[in-house]
C-alpha cells in the first residue's frame, strides 16, 4: 500500500515537473520571438514567415527559440501520455505534437530558410518542404488531443476551449496554406497568429495538468 501511494506521488512529481519545464520552455519561445520582432524590424513581418529571423543578425535566437518550442512540446506531449486516461489519450495526436512536429522544428533549426530574393539553397529547399508538414502534423495534433479532452471527466472543462483554439488553428492554416500558394494575403501575419493561438493552447493545457492532483492509470 505504501509502496502503491509512493509510486502515485512520485508520477504526480513528474507530470508537474514536466508540465512546468514545458510552460519555461514556450514562455521562451514566446519571449524571443516577440524581441526578435524589434532587434530585426527591417523583416516583413506580414509577409515572411518568423524562420527569417533565423538568417542574418541574431540567428541564433531563433535557432533557440525552435529548441525551445521542441523541448515545450516533448515535454507537454509526455507530461499529457502520463496524465490523461486512457479513453481521453490520443496517442496519435500526442504523436504528432511530440514526434512529427518536434523533428520538424529540429530540422528547421538545423537547415535554414532562404530569404526572399536570395539563391536558392539545399538548406532552404529542405526548410521550405519541410515546414507545411511541420505545421500540418501540429494542427492534426492540437485537434486530436483537444477532441480526446471529453472522455476524461477530469478534462472534460478543457474540452470545449481547447477544441475552439484547435478549429481556429485549422481554419488559419487552410487560409494561410491558400495565401502562400496564390501569393496574396498576409501569410506572415496568419503565421504568427496562428502560433499565438498554439501558445495560448499549450499554456491552457500545461497549467491544467500541471494542476492536476491524481494521475489516471494508464493502460
Amino acid at each position: 500500500m505504501t509502496d502503491s501511494r509512493n509510486s502515485s506521488a512520485s508520477s504526480r512529481r513528474t507530470i508537474k515537473q514536466l508540465a512546468s519545464l514545458g510552460l519555461v520552455a514556450i514562455a521562451y519561445f514566446a519571449l524571443t520571438i516577440f524581441v526578435l520582432h524589434f532587434l530585426r524590424p527591417e523583416q516583413d513581418a506580414l509577409r515572411r514567415p518568423t524562420s527569417d529571423y533565423a538568417v542574418g543578425p541574431y540567428g541564433w535566437l531563433m535557432t533557440s527559440a525552435f529548441l525551445g518550442m521542441a523541448l515545450a512540446c516533448l515535454s507537454l506531449a509526455a507530461g499529457l501520455y502520463r496524465g490523461v486516461s486512457e479513453p481521453a489519450r490520443s496517442r496519435i495526436g500526442l504523436a504528432l505534437i511530440g514526434g512529427v512536429w518536434v523533428v520538424g522544428l529540429l530540422i528547421a533549426a538545423a537547415f535554414p530558410i532562404d530569404l526572399e530574393g536570395a539563391s536558392r539553397t539545399t538548406s532552404g529547399t529542405i526548410h521550405q518542404i519541410n515546414g507545411p508538414i511541420g505545421f500540418l502534423s501540429l494542427t492534426i495534433g492540437v485537434l486530436l488531443i483537444s477532441l480526446g479532452f471529453r472522455h476524461d471527466e477530469k478534462w472534460s472543462a478543457l474540452h470545449r476551449p481547447t477544441l475552439v483554439l484547435a478549429l481556429a488553428m485549422l481554419a488559419l492554416s487552410i487560409v494561410n496554406g491558400a495565401s502562400i500558394r496564390l501569393g496574396f494575403g498576409y501569410p506572415g501575419l496568419g503565421q504568427r497568429i496562428l502560433l499565438a493561438i498554439f501558445v495560448t493552447w499549450f499554456v491552457l493545457t500545461a497549467v491544467h495538468l500541471r494542476r492536476r492532483r491524481e494521475t489516471p492509470g494508464k493502460a
